[in-house]
């Protein structure tokens, strides 16, 4: 779905919620900044405006994220899919904790360009 699903973080985070939610898996999700720690600490460029953006993830329990939208913003070095965060180059600052309001299929379907609804249930 990484591959095919033509959204940002937001609307990656709210299509795997989304699917979380049909197969009753608990999970939260989480709003606030992702840095690059590398360029923050660079005294040569380092600027905090020019090291963080606004990013939305999952969050599983047991200190897991799910995160497909990293390396659209972070490039390759960011950790991407179902993972526990390792210390180093890119940091996750938690904002908020929540839920987002559900939205329908046939809307994550049109959000998504693929067919939400005709995903099968996780195994």
């Amino acid at each position: 779905m990484a591959k095919i699903a033509q959204v940002e973080c937001d609307g990656m985070t709210q299509v795997i919620s989304h699917l979380l939610h049909k197969n009753s898996i608990e999970h939260v999700v989480a709003g606030g900044e992702l840095v690059d720690l590398r360029r923050l600490n660079d005294p040569a460029g380092g600027r905090g405006a020019d090291c963080g953006v606004a990013h939305w993830w999952l969050e599983l329990g047991f200190g897991y994220i799910i995160d497909f939208r990293a390396r659209m913003w972070m490039g390759p070095h960011a950790q991407h899919g179902v993972f526990i965060p390792k210390e180093g180059r890119i940091e996750y600052r938690t904002q908020r904790r929540g839920h987002f309001k559900p939205l329908s299929e046939p809307i994550l379907d049109l959000m998504a360009e693929i067919s939400v609804s005709e995903w099968p249930a996780f195994d």
